[in-house]
């Protein structure tokens, strides 16, 4: 799994679509789900407040405080 759990990333809906591709949201990893056949990690949407399960490619790395 690319991201680790406390990982702050961007989420996106549907990444793939050109109307959706550049709404990103802040989000928490909140789990990495190994033993799932279709979700890799559960996320917390900072501007929501949901919690979902996603795929990995709908995720996007976030600059890391030093």
């Amino acid at each position: 799994m690319k991201y680790k759990v406390d990982e702050w990333v961007y989420y996106c809906v549907m990444p793939d679509v050109e109307y959706f591709k550049n709404d990103m949201r802040a989000a928490l990893i909140l789990t990495v789900l190994s033993d799932d056949p279709f979700y890799d990690y559960k996320i917390y949407i900072d501007q929501t407040g949901k919690i979902k399960k996603v795929r990995e490619h709908q995720l996007f790395s976030m600059p890391q405080p030093t």
